[in-house]
């Protein structure tokens, strides 16, 4: 495998795993980002933004207005994540 493909998908698979941990509640785009620093993945705001719409794309998250921040999204793992989550064995 690639070692670009690797890393896509050990920061994919990081995310997921954030967003499952939080559910039902969601997650910012800049804790997800402090998340993925703390997995050793030092990653542009822009670069993880493409990454949750590629979930919400996929079908695997939900993007949907925070209520205390005006202009800012939260990110919730969708019944469809939760299960690309169990196909790998995840959680």
């Amino acid at each position: 495998m690639n070692t670009d493909i690797q890393q896509r998908t050990a920061i994919r698979t990081a995310l997921l795993l954030q967003l499952e941990a939080a559910s039902p509640i969601g997650l910012p785009l800049d804790t997800l980002r402090q998340g993925l620093r703390l997995a050793g993945f030092q990653l542009e705001e822009s670069r993880v933004a493409k990454e949750l719409d590629y979930f919400v794309g996929k079908d695997w998250a939900e993007k949907t207005a925070a209520l205390l921040n005006a202009g800012h999204f939260v990110f919730r793992l969708s019944a469809t994540g939760r299960d690309a989550l169990e196909s790998e064995g995840l959680v």
